[in-house]
């Protein structure tokens, strides 16, 4: 497999962000709000504050990678 250079690693990692993102939007979050609406129970109220707070972080680092903040972890490493 050919080394990746700082763009395509850059472009690897938001992809997977994106997806994270997506799957606690579109499927976590909302079976479990469903679950809260039809039994609340502590367990599930715990869950749905891991998975927005999840969503926000990943939000946050989105935007940061977005403004180039986190360039300097792409760069390419050293020689050895």
């Amino acid at each position: 497999m050919a080394e990746m250079g700082p763009e395509d690693r850059r472009r690897a990692v938001r992809d997977f962000l994106v997806r994270a993102r997506a799957w606690g939007t579109d499927r976590e979050i909302p079976s479990t709000m469903a679950r809260l609406q039809e039994a609340a129970t502590p367990k599930d109220a715990a869950r749905l504050h891991q998975w927005t707070t999840w969503v926000a972080f990943l939000d946050h680092a989105l935007t940061e990678l977005d403004r180039g903040q986190l360039d300097d972890w792409f760069a390419e490493p050293p020689a050895v």
